[in-house]
């Protein structure tokens, strides 16, 4: 199974994140998860838009479009760190393929850590699903995923702009 590990943060200190790492794991069932890909896309501007993008090998496979479009949206949703900190993060993955093989359910899973202990646990899940195969997802979640105490239609939005561009990178396709 693959994942993407995303940790937004707060870098600039102004109390939004502006900062966002992507790990690419591939998970191994008899060893430890491998790091497969980085990434950092900077919010330099303040305007919730990515103005900079950087790859571990400078070259990524991965289109920087979508890669943009996802950090963008996990800019969105409050679930990020103080600068240097690495407690909160978020990990998206196909948790579930239809008979046709394409992915019908997307999971993300926020996790935090306790700073005392250094154990991460996972908070809350929200998922995405394509109810009928058609490669769309329509069907969310209930879940407060922006933390503005409200689940609403921008939250549905919010995990669907996840969901769907973590679904583009193909990264779930080993």
């Amino acid at each position: 199974m693959r994942y993407l590990k995303a940790t937004a943060q707060d870098i600039s200190g102004n109390g939004r994140a502006d900062t966002v790492i992507l790990h690419f794991y591939q998970k191994h069932p008899d060893g430890p998860d491998e790091l497969m890909d980085e990434m950092l896309a900077v919010d330099v501007s303040g305007n919730g838009e990515i103005d900079l993008q950087w790859t571990q090998d400078g070259s990524s496979t991965l289109d920087k479009h979508q890669l943009k479009t996802f950090a963008e949206a996990v800019l969105k949703l409050g679930w990020f760190n103080r600068a240097g900190y690495w407690t909160r993060s978020l990990n998206v993955f196909v948790a579930h393929y239809a008979k046709t093989t394409r992915p019908n359910a997307v999971t993300l899973a926020f996790h935090a850590c306790d700073p005392a202990t250094r154990r991460a646990s996972m908070i809350y899940k929200a998922a995405a699903y394509d109810g009928d195969g058609d490669g769309v997802l329509e069907s969310f979640t209930n879940s407060d995923v922006d933390h503005n105490g409200i689940a609403n239609n921008a939250d549905k939005e919010l995990i669907r702009a996840i969901g769907t561009s973590f679904l583009s990178m193909n990264w779930h396709q080993a």
